[in-house]
């Protein structure tokens, strides 16, 4: 059948009845409830009918059968893994409250010393099975994403940007890019705060996914242009192939950019935020910490430094569950097991390499 499972619910049950005393089949009814013949045997089954004998219907009752189905709709078929107010529990919470979500949870709990098995749909289920209520208001505050639905964008009605003078399209952007084995091609955005009066830069680089935040006091091209030299210059050579950004006008300065740096900058085509894919999902990540509608020149770069340290030691599945900062800093400055073992202490430690 086309449309998905759904339960049989009272009034199938009484329509069951009803055909039942007419003499009809299981597989007549079947056919006139658009389910399945085996769906009315094993509901027939489970609830005591005996076929007819005399004229009348043994066994089937449809107000029982619909009474036995709430009751065990309400049971767990399994005792739950995931118990509030539990060791692990208070565990999970720890960690949502440092910034992971439920699937980075399940991976890093099973990296531990004493691994723990959680599956990341079990925390969600624990989560969402919460009774209404504070606590439950309170833990639900902590997971990543809080809109349930994508808000429309509208497109502006003012007048055309001139295009950014030689550029280079995404078209003519070398295979090891979009391969991501090569280390040092790097994606590029500006997170906008409230009103357009205040901006963040975003750094990631391909391969590794390591996120860098460049604090900016304005969008002017000759200000992003500066800043993210002084970033990208902090970078070993192999550290610094290309950038990849869209056609807004912060990048039209990118000859400067790439002359200082020898960075390559191409450009996405207009409206096509899926060529920039890795940079779009982290601004969504970003925006836990950088919500939408505040004022960003508030953060200071050690804070924004702090913000991109939260990203960078998380497990990423991407990744085969790595961090990016295993894979991006010096063998051996990061140990996964180690920090994820006392997270209390979340001080960042030098997070770009000078």
């Amino acid at each position: 059948m086309s449309r998905g499972y759904v339960h049989l619910d009272e009034q199938d049950r009484v329509a069951i009845q009803v055909w039942l005393r007419h003499g009809l089949s299981a597989g007549r009814i079947a056919l006139e409830l658009g389910r399945s013949r085996s769906t009315i045997l094993r509901e027939l089954g489970r609830n005591g009918w005996k076929g007819k004998r005399g004229g009348l219907d043994r066994g089937y009752d449809p107000v029982k059968a619909e009474r036995r189905a709430r009751r065990l709709a309400r049971r767990p078929r399994v005792k739950r893994k995931l118990v509030v107010g539990s060791s692990l529990w208070n565990r999970v919470v720890d960690l949502l409250k440092q910034g992971l979500s439920p699937a980075q949870i399940a991976r890093t709990l099973r990296e531990m010393a004493e691994p723990e098995r959680l599956s990341h749909d079990t925390i969600y289920t624990a989560l969402y099975a919460m009774p209404r209520g504070q606590l439950r208001s309170d833990v639900l505050k902590l997971t990543r994403r809080q809109h349930h639905a994508r808000r429309p964008q509208r497109g502006s009605k003012g007048p055309r940007k001139p295009p950014i003078p030689d550029m280079t399209l995404i078209d003519q952007r070398p295979d090891e890019v979009d391969k991501r084995v090569v280390p040092g091609h790097w994606e590029g955005d500006l997170i906008i705060g409230k009103g357009n009066l205040s901006q963040i830069g975003v750094l990631v680089e391909r391969a590794t996914l390591y996120v860098v935040l460049v604090k900016l006091p304005n969008s002017n091209a000759a200000t992003v242009a500066r800043a993210f030299s002084k970033i990208l210059n902090r970078f070993d050579a192999q550290w610094r192939r290309s950038l990849t950004f869209d056609q807004g006008s912060e990048m039209r300065q990118h000859k400067t950019l790439t002359q200082k740096t020898s960075v390559k900058v191409y450009f996405a085509h207009p409206h096509s935020p899926w060529e920039r894919g890795i940079c779009e999902n982290t601004n969504g990540l970003l925006r836990q910490y950088l919500p939408k509608g505040t004022d960003l020149s508030v953060h200071s770069q050690r804070h924004l430094d702090a913000i991109a340290w939260q990203m960078n030691v998380r497990p990423r599945k991407s990744l085969g569950w790595a961090a990016p900062a295993a894979l991006f800093l010096p063998k051996g400055a990061f140990n996964f097991s180690q920090y994820w073992s006392s997270p209390k202490t979340l001080k960042a430690p030098t997070l770009i390499p000078r």
